[in-house]
């Protein structure tokens, strides 16, 4: 075991048993938990929208016989 994955694995029931550093745990998962599927869903809407305006774009500047 790395030294990286030692010293993480002893400091996170130390950080659980503080209340302080348990409010900044709960905190910190509350943002993973909503801010990466936001992360995500805004990359799929953005894709989706330029998918659209290449579509309109496209549309706009085929010439009619």
């Amino acid at each position: 075991m790395s030294g990286g994955k030692r010293t993480i694995r002893g400091r996170l029931p130390r950080l659980y048993r503080q209340q302080q550093a348990q409010l900044t745990l709960e905190w910190t998962l509350l943002l993973a938990a909503v801010a990466l599927p936001m992360y995500w869903v805004f990359r799929v809407c953005l894709s989706v929208l330029t998918a659209h305006f290449r579509m309109v774009t496209f549309m706009e500047t085929v010439p009619f016989p």
